[in-house]
């Protein structure tokens, strides 16, 4: 008798640098609960992957946890999927890291297990052809991917009852299809329309495959899910009713689907990932043109026809909608190539860095959460340190770092890293401490989002209870609308500015003109000293020639020199201005301002103030234990506010802290032909 073999694959991850907390929430709701009520049903045969973060942290924290998998490993109930083992996004990295990554899980669950792994979890399902045979050669023999994939390259839904065979470079590699309409049902549709879908599925000639591989998060942690799947036994019931229709489904493992059943042919699928993510990467211009495709084919009852053929951006395109994105990965590829013959440690530290959360932005923080990115930098700061031979300090590279097709100049000493880009406004857009490993401009730029069209006519607090996250809509505060204010360029360091005569911090705040942008046009010129190493950029700003220096020496201070000239005929009145935004963690508790010799109008920096007749400022951090100093030749008038950020995740809209912006400013008559230098010193100390 013919039967539905129903492969029922959980995927557990929590990200690198994630809060302790979090993992402890996750576990308690959702991981935990979740292995024993299933190990009470010993005939459920299932697959699991948990990501190598949350592999760590458990093995750390409950090893009782890791017991009970081992038993059920034993048992034959579990089947264990391999990975990345930091869950990147396999495609993007390089493929020596590729196969570090592959090798390093599978290493660890054959120790930690007694089974390397036949399988492998593809982290967001980032697909792209060449990867088969990166899969095939770390000894892996079969994936899972959406139903996405195969319908974009012509198959349709009643040919995806079970798996193909695709290849590349001549190794093969068998692929799974997920189906987005079971990753949809469960567990947020009753349980009786779950399983009537399911036998819908089964034929009377062969045994055919359905497979559901969705995050196991969304049985416990989502919002609502802890509830539905435990108090009000939704997991349980469903459990009950596979194991009542055990006459025509079973439930099964990859491996026991490869062994069963042949393949249904071969197929060669195209660069994407699930649907969902098409639309999540691109712009908010693109976006609306989707979204309105889509509901139109909603709307006309053709949805299903023809969706397969209506796709957005693929992942990739994430590192051009964020540049803070595109700067952790261009980071990451240049330590990768540090460590290519490095220890064990660098290479850890790096693919640790390759967690793939903090270099995107969907329904989750990701990218908007400023810890998931601290954490990608400390990793790979800490990988460069191990990987760096030591001086001669300082130093000086240029290269196009950034992939742009202009030249950065990357300046080190043992103490700091400094990244230049000249064609991006001459600015400083990475300040690496390297003691204490994180990047002082870590920060994110508000930017337009697709989703906050939705927040302008929100009501706060919307009942989202009872659906998918993809379904969602709810506010985490009122008022979110008044911080969807928009920055003209990326957050960074050394942003040159001139400033209109009546321009007020008010304008600033309120995204109203204030002034003029230095941006395009600067030159760049690198001298090495005998004892530290200078940045000379200049640009003609109409009749007035305006230049900084940047000059770094072996401790780990710098000085930048700030010089106007006016080769007009008569004199000019300028407003120069000079923004830094540095990356706190927070604006709150922990985190203020001092300045010697005088009280400021407040120390607190959640709040916009100014202050002029400044001369240092001293901005303490005691999270990190770090003070970030600015000294003055000359009085200088500042204006600082917090930088929030607006953005979605799984439990709605929320704001978020993204850096503290220190904006200084001074008048300067210039009579025709003088030219004038303002000098600032910069640099950082240890605090208790």
């Amino acid at each position: 008798m013919a039967k539905l073999k129903f492969i029922f694959g959980v995927h557990n991850h929590q990200p690198v640098g994630n809060f302790d907390f979090v993992f402890e929430e996750a576990y308690q709701k959702a991981y935990r609960p979740f292995l024993e009520l299933v190990s009470r049903h010993p005939w459920f045969r299932f697959t699991l992957h948990n990501s190598g973060c949350l592999w760590e942290w458990l093995k750390d924290h409950h090893p009782e946890y890791l017991e009970l998998v081992r038993g059920m490993v034993q048992s034959g109930q579990v089947e264990l999927m391999g990975g990345g083992f930091y869950e990147p996004i396999l495609p993007a990295i390089p493929e020596r890291d590729r196969q570090g990554q592959l090798a390093m899980m599978s290493e660890f669950l054959a120790t930690e297990f007694g089974a390397a792994p036949a399988g492998a979890w593809v982290a967001e399902r980032v697909w792209e052809p060449g990867l088969a045979s990166t899969l095939a050669e770390a000894g892996i023999r079969h994936v899972a991917l959406d139903d996405a994939h195969f319908k974009s390259a012509g198959k349709f839904e009643h040919e995806l009852d079970g798996h193909f065979l695709t290849d590349d470079q001549g190794k093969t590699l068998a692929v799974f299809p997920i189906s987005q309409k079971l990753r949809y049902l469960v567990p947020f549709h009753p349980v009786d329309e779950v399983i009537g879908y399911l036998r819908g599925l089964c034929r009377d000639d062969r045994d055919v495959v359905a497979v559901l591989a969705d995050d196991g998060e969304k049985f416990g942690v989502w919002p609502g899910t802890h509830e539905l799947s435990y108090v009000k036994g939704w997991l349980g019931s469903f459990l009950d009713a596979l194991g009542r229709n055990r006459e025509w489904l079973e439930t099964a493992t990859f491996a026991d689907a490869m062994r069963s059943c042949s393949p249904r042919g071969r197929v060669y699928l195209p660069t994407g990932s699930y649907a969902e993510m098409g639309e999540w990467v691109l712009e908010p211009a693109a976006a609306a043109v989707y979204q309105e495709l889509a509901g139109r084919l909603k709307a006309e009852g053709s949805h299903e026809r023809f969706s397969p053929f209506v796709r957005g951006g693929i992942w990739r395109n994430f590192l051009t909608k964020y540049p803070e994105s595109n700067n952790i990965y261009r980071r990451m590829l240049h330590v990768s190539r540090q460590a290519a013959g490095a220890g064990t440690q660098a290479r850890r530290e790096l693919y640790r860095g390759q967690c793939n959360c903090a270099y995107w932005h969907g329904i989750f923080g990701g990218l908007y959460l400023p810890h998931l990115r601290e954490a990608l930098y400390r990793h790979l700061i800490r990988a460069g340190n191990l990987c760096d031979g030591g001086g001669p300090w300082p130093r000086a590279e240029v290269l196009d770092f950034d992939g742009d097709g202009h030249d950065e100049i990357l300046l080190s000493n043992g103490e700091v890293n400094l990244y230049l880009a000249p064609a991006q406004g001459g600015v400083i857009f990475e300040w690496d401490v390297r003691g204490r490993e994180y990047n002082l401009l870590d920060t994110l730029s508000r930017r337009p989002e697709s989703y906050h069209a939705k927040i302008r006519r929100l009501d706060a607090g919307a009942d989202a209870g009872g659906r998918s996250i993809h379904e969602m809509t709810a506010a985490k505060e009122d008022g979110l609308e008044r911080l969807l204010v928009y920055d003209d360029c990326r957050r960074a360091g050394l942003i040159s500015r001139l400033l209109s005569p009546g321009a007020t911090l008010g304008d600033l705040l309120a995204g109203r003109p204030h002034g003029e942008l230095l941006w395009d046009g600067w030159r760049a010129e690198v001298r090495q000293l005998e004892s530290a190493v200078e940045v000379g950029l200049s640009l003609q700003c109409g009749a007035v020639r305006c230049s900084k220096t940047v000059g770094l020496r072996q401790d780990g201070e710098f000085q930048v020199a700030f010089s106007f000239h006016n080769t007009a005929a008569e004199s000019v009145e300028l407003r120069p201005a000079v923004e830094f935004n540095l990356g706190l963690l927070s604006s709150g508790p922990g985190r203020h301002c001092r300045c010697r010799g005088r009280e400021l109008s407040t120390e607190a920096l959640d709040v916009p103030a100014e202050d002029a007749g400044l001369e240092d400022l001293e901005v303490h951090d005691r999270h990190r234990k770090t003070a970030v100093h600015f000294r003055w030749d000359r009085p200088m008038e500042l204006w600082r506010y917090p930088v929030e950020t607006v953005s979605q995740s799984e439990a709605g809209f929320e704001r978020n802290y993204q850096c503290s912006c220190f904006l200084w400013h001074a008048r300067l008559t210039l009579a025709p032909g003088r030219a004038e230098t303002v000098t600032l010193t910069i640099g950082t100390r240890e605090t208790a």
